[in-house]
């Protein structure tokens, strides 16, 4: 392996030559050049909260274009099974969010779809359905999805950050309550990503069948 200095030498190259990334996948590399590989034991312990938000793993996601992308839908709507989300996608768009808003005629409140724009570079960061949990509703997981595109291919990576293994973990996520009554009760990571994929991406909530009822406070007269 090289040194710290040759390869800080091999980085300053690489950046000057302004190419990024992309300019490596154009040239239809095969492997991980060697820059960019990070020994063992350069990695501090804690860099992560390990209780709190340990990243589980990247997803890759490819979107052809669609000749007619009103009779399909690239993903449907859905929140994540984790505390945060952070997506790279490319310029092509197609993110959507699901956002309270106002119908123009009667103005009862209702629920609209918003684009996401595609900003060269920028990362999306996304709350999950843990941390909605664990903050007892006050951060609430974001319901997205992705609609196709006539212009493409779309490419995005996501990486989840929840506890190393949460698909068998039995540590137990609870609401923290500052004030009032939990709106969720408590359950282990296991049993959320389980319900998850027993689910599906179905556009339902993960949350609704941990949702407690709240009973109004009484009050004498």
């Amino acid at each position: 392996m090289a040194s710290d200095s040759d390869r800080l030498h091999a980085l300053k190259a690489f950046d000057d030559t302004k190419a990024g990334v992309k300019g490596l996948v154009d040239a239809g590399i095969t492997t991980i050049p060697s820059i960019f590989h990070h020994p063992l034991p350069l990695l501090h312990r804690g860099h992560l909260e390990e209780d709190a938000a340990c990243l589980e793993g990247f997803a890759g996601h490819y979107y052809p274009s669609y000749p007619e992308p009103h009779l399909t839908l690239g993903t449907t709507a859905h929140s994540d099974p984790c505390f945060l989300i952070v997506v790279l996608q490319n310029a092509v768009g197609g993110l959507q969010v699901l956002v309270d808003g106002l119908q123009e005629d009667d103005k009862k409140s209702v629920s609209v779809w918003v684009d996401v724009p595609a900003v060269p570079g920028a990362l999306v960061v996304n709350i999950g359905d843990f941390r909605q949990l664990v903050s007892n509703g006050k951060f609430r997981s974001v319901e997205h999805r992705v609609v196709a595109k006539s212009a493409g291919p779309r490419v995005s990576v996501a990486c989840c950050f929840r506890r190393q293994g949460a698909a068998t973990s039995t540590r137990v996520l609870r609401p923290i309550v500052a004030d009032g009554e939990a709106q969720y009760r408590s359950t282990t990571m296991a049993e959320l990503v389980r319900r998850y994929r027993a689910k599906r991406l179905d556009g339902s909530s993960l949350l609704q069948n941990l949702r407690l009822l709240i009973h109004p406070i009484k009050t004498t007269s």
